[in-house]
């Protein structure tokens, strides 16, 4: 007893020092006293306290702060203009493959293939000031090894980035529709073609999120100054760069006021269908079919693509361009048919191009409200007098951009206020231990000083965001409500300050719904249906329908249905039925496809339609009323079928051996059952390791190969407020790299009641019992971007998240394959599962000639050909957020991936293997996640949890099993499932790996 009595001191006096010890780090952090840029004077003080955790403080600020920080240094417009050639570089990087040559008939030409390493200039500017920076460029053409993606550069000026926008500058394509009178049997209009518009460009460096609606500006000293150009996506060829000052841009009554009085101003309008634009600078910018009875033409009856936009065209600097005939010289107003109800109660803005240029200043943001329907909008002053315009006779461009500047101040605040809220919430962690202890008293304001006014001033600027918003949307939005809701709160929570350590949860509620609602300040969405050039005096058509209009074409829409609107008739028993769960926009190319390509090269005609749910297939099944072909299910699917005996087993189809030849092992073992194969993946969701450079060079640290490596990072990673990403829910990659096996070899047990599994289950779990991994992380792709979390396990959607909306930490982030396990003889394994999220299958209920018919198609649809035609049409017209990540690892190959990053995945994808399907297989899944939260959340023993999960998964498997008739009564085994075993990594990547 004494001897218990001398351990329990001994133990308190410890645990009192580690105490003292936590107290001593949980020392405030002194805010930052630079001025918020965009508070009111009055409100400077509760604005720009906020403080910044230690790891962003590298972070650059917006362009919009800096600019206004040198405005108000009293740095001027620069004065004068040079053109460097792109030849005369002074230094360059060892990795950029350049050549100086004739180009497009241009000599001296600068041509960059290889999308690596940076170029330097020098440039000696006679006066210190603002000046804008252009580039004379040639994006090279899929033939020189470019594809439809932008060109993206880093500006380094004088040894740094400005601001954070200068990480991401965009040398926009250009592109034009071919083949826009194009239909289909039925008469519905196809999706016209694209082509890249190419040639010489030369613009202004503009930041690659299109916020601004003018060109950034760029402050050189006198003197001397290097400018380093970086290529972070795309090859290209560049022939000049131009330094100059900004134009002046004359207000509206100056420009008004240098009109000639004299011209036309009365004759009829000029009228330009919006969906038969010149050229776009974007892919995704689509035309969309509208069956408002006044959208001309009509698109009633059949489709017919008679608007532009919408959702199709809503992220900032998406531009779109119209070329207009002017009869006469004269004096003209604009209007437009448009459509603005997807954002409600907020408006979205556009910049109006004459020629190239923004004609005055209030054509910079050109304010389109919310409405819930078409309207017609004459671009008009403040009192509604029309804007006027004087155009000669001739042809003129008129442009559109999209924008959000005027959303950009508070978006900025936004910004501060989450980092300051992550600041907190990384204080309350350590200062709780990350656990909350009921029974402990707080005193917040002498346990966390300053943390309570930290929150006040929160509060406080919550409303005065909110009051800005309002100043440009006078009705409440969602983002205004939002920073309402944000406010109360805060405030309740301030109600009761010596709780606040128990509000974690609420204050992380808090930021992450500023983090989502700050992102739907940059949705632009608008439609345009007609534009109309008229003579000042002349009057302008009717641009909306009436309720009787509207009526009408109710009823006429409703006649159609009953009729046409199909491109062939799923009643027609010669008709493939194809069944497809996947969006609208993935049905009609992938019908387009079929129209084109297979019907005239096999006769097969073929109905594609689109279904919601897979669960559809299950209650087809019981109707009898199944298709011929389902496409984008679900791993389970084509077991569940077959284990009803409803799928086709397709490894007994003429040609099997080579069609699966071409598909990793691994990836077919969900769909695999009694001997054959019901199904053939559609798409891969690989896994790999996202790292961010900058804070792993910032921290002395190497991308970890292995597990020891991980736990090498972890303490440095932890003790600079970072930490390491790995999904709860995801245990494959540590369970199959120790060589378990989630079943038995005759599929009847489970497979973790093994010396390996325990091992295994205790090392994941461990990661976040010991080795301190957050347990709940909200959005890794948040954490990640923002360099909260700069390491992590993710997929396939990570990647396109990071490709598409992080533009601005474009060149700070890499890939690598997980972290493996290292075996006896130094080889590493990186086994990892979960990438098989589609599938494709037939089905048995298919009259057997239907059943040649419909694997024919598969075949075709699963070709190289095919899958490469269609990923890349899809991210033709839809942009890059619809990367086709097909199963045909050849076709995967062809599409727009950095190299670098295509080796890094296909040399992961060669470890990928699934966890097989067997009768009750949902209970693993289930209990395993039992187990986590027993172990982790309940700190329960790991041998003991898993043992309970065991118990349940076995219980639940052989009840599925004697309910199939595999097992007999009595629990004896009547047949085995002999599943299917991947013991070595997939060769079939290995010629594709350079």
């Amino acid at each position: 007893m004494k001897l218990n009595k001398h351990r329990w001191r001994k133990r308190s006096i410890i645990a009192v020092l580690l105490l003292a010890a936590v107290v001593s780090l949980i020392k405030p952090q002194p805010y930052s006293q630079s001025p918020s840029a965009f508070a009111e004077p009055q409100q400077s003080k509760k604005t720009s306290d906020l403080a910044m955790p230690a790891e962003v403080e590298t972070i650059e600020p917006y362009y919009l702060e800096r600019l206004q920080a040198w405005q108000k240094a009293g740095v001027s417009k620069g004065t004068s203009e040079q053109t460097l050639p792109a030849s005369a570089f002074t230094a360059k990087s060892d990795d950029a493959d350049l050549r100086v040559e004739t180009f497009e008939g241009k000599s001296d030409a600068l041509v960059w293939p290889n999308q690596r390493g940076w170029v330097e200039y020098e440039a000696e500017v006679a006066r210190e000031g603002l000046y804008e920076i252009w580039a004379d460029y040639y994006p090279l053409p899929v033939s020189d090894g470019g594809n439809r993606q932008p060109v993206l550069l880093s500006v380094f000026v004088n040894g740094e980035y400005p601001f954070n926008e200068a990480r991401s500058i965009v040398l926009e394509r250009y592109y034009r529709e071919v083949g826009r009178e194009r239909y289909d049997e039925s008469g519905n209009q196809l999706r016209a073609q694209v082509e890249e518009v190419s040639g010489w460009k030369k613009t202004a460096l503009r930041e690659s999120n299109g916020a601004y609606a003018l060109p950034l500006q760029w402050h050189l000293k006198q003197g001397k100054n290097t400018i380093r150009l970086q290529v972070l996506q795309q090859p290209v060829a560049l022939h000049g760069i131009t330094i100059k000052p900004a134009e002046e841009m004359p207000s509206y009554a100056k420009a008004k006021a240098s009109y000639p009085a004299d011209g036309v101003r009365s004759g009829a309008p000029i009228v330009v269908e919006a969906e038969l634009y010149d050229q776009k600078n974007s892919t995704s910018i689509q035309n969309v079919y509208d069956r408002d009875p006044a959208s001309h033409p009509k698109s009633i009856g059949s489709i017919a693509y008679n608007t532009l936009g919408g959702s199709r065209w809503m992220e900032g600097g998406q531009s779109v361009a119209w070329t207009i005939d002017v009869p006469e010289t004269g004096l003209y107003k604009l209007a437009v048919r448009a459509n603005q109800n997807s954002m409600k109660n907020m408006a979205v803005f556009r910049s109006l191009y004459i020629d190239g240029k923004i004609p005055f200043q209030e054509m910079k943001t050109v304010r389109f409200p919310y409405d819930s329907g078409w309207k017609g909008i004459t671009l008009a002053d403040s009192d509604g007098a029309p804007f006027v315009f004087h155009l000669t006779k001739g042809r003129h461009t008129l442009a559109m951009e999209a924008h959000y500047e005027p959303y950009m101040p508070m978006m900025i605040e936004m910004d501060h206020i989450s980092k300051e809220l992550r600041s907190i919430l990384l204080e309350l962690r350590m200062a709780t231990g990350n656990r909350e202890d009921k029974y402990r008293v707080w005193n917040v304001e002498n346990d966390i000083p300053g943390l309570i006014e930290r929150l006040e001033r929160i509060r406080e600027q919550f409303v005065f965001l909110q009051n800005q918003m309002k100043s440009i949307n006078p009705k409440t939005d969602n983002v205004t409500q939002m920073l309402k809701n944000g406010a109360a709160d805060l405030k309740s929570i301030l109600n009761k300050p010596n709780q606040i350590p128990y509000a974690k949860e609420r204050i992380a509620s808090v930021q992450e719904s500023l983090e989502s609602n700050r992102s739907l300040l940059a949705d632009s969405p608008l439609q345009l249906d007609q534009l109309f050039v008229a003579p000042l005096d002349a009057k302008l058509p009717g641009m909306t329908s009436n309720f009787w209009q509207k009526t009408g074409g109710m009823l006429q829409s409703l006649f159609y249905s009953f009729g046409k609107g199909s491109t062939t008739k799923a009643q027609d028993d010669d008709v493939l039925e194809v069944w497809m769960v996947w969006g609208r926009d993935y049905v009609d190319e992938l019908q387009r496809l079929v129209n084109d390509r297979f019907t005239p090269e096999t006769g097969i005609k073929v109905h594609i339609n689109m279904i919601q749910n897979p669960q559809m297939l299950t209650l087809a099944n019981a109707s009898g009323m199944m298709p011929d072909v389902a496409l984008g299910v679900p791993a389970n699917v084509p077991f569940d079928m077959a284990l009803r005996n409803a799928a086709l087993d397709l490894s007994k189809l003429p040609g099997a051996d080579e069609f699966f030849s071409a598909y990793n092992p691994g990836m077919l073992q969900p769909l695999f059952y009694d001997g054959g194969y019901y199904g053939v993946p559609e798409t891969v969701r690989f896994k790999v390791l996202f790292y961010r450079k900058d804070i792993l060079d910032q921290l002395d640290l190497k991308v970890p190969q292995t597990w020891d490596d991980v736990y090498a990072i972890l303490p440095t990673l932890l003790q600079n407020h970072y930490n390491f990403y790995m999904d709860p829910a995801d245990y494959t990659p540590i369970l199959f790299q120790n060589n378990v096996d989630l079943y038995t070899a005759n599929g009847l047990k489970t497979g973790l009641d093994t010396p390996d599994a325990f091992k295994s289950y205790k090392m994941w779990t461990d990661f976040y019992n010991v080795q301190g991994l957050e347990r709940v992380v909200q959005s890794f792709y948040n954490q990640f971007r923002r360099g909260d979390i700069p390491i992590g396990i993710s997929d396939f959607n990570m990647y396109i998240q990071l490709l598409v909306a992080a533009p601005e930490i474009a060149n700070d982030w890499a890939i690598a394959p997980i972290p493996g396990t290292k075996r006896e003889d130094g080889s590493v394994v990186r086994w990892s599962g979960g990438a098989n999220p589609t599938n494709a299958m037939l089905f048995k209920s298919s009259a057997p000639e239907k059943q040649q018919k419909a694997w024919k198609f598969l075949q075709w649809y699963m070709s190289t050909e095919i899958q490469t035609e269609f990923g890349l049409n899809l991210e033709q017209y839809y942009g890059e957020t619809f990367r086709w990540n097909t199963a045909n690892v050849q076709a995967f190959a062809q599409m727009p991936w950095k190299p670098q990053d295509l080796n890094v995945i296909l040399e992961q994808w060669k470890w990928t293997k699934e966890v097989p399907q067997v009768p009750g297989g949902y209970m693993t899944d289930r209990e395993i996640g039992f187990a986590w939260n027993r172990t982790v959340v309940d700190a329960e023993n790991p041998r003991i949890s898993l043992e309970k999960a065991i118990k349940e998964i076995n219980r639940e498997l052989a009840r599925k099993q004697q309910e199939f008739g595999i097992t007999g009564p009595n629990g004896e085994p009547l047949k085995s499932l002999d599943l299917p075993r991947m013991d070595q990594p997939w060769e079939g990547v290995d010629q594709l790996v350079e």
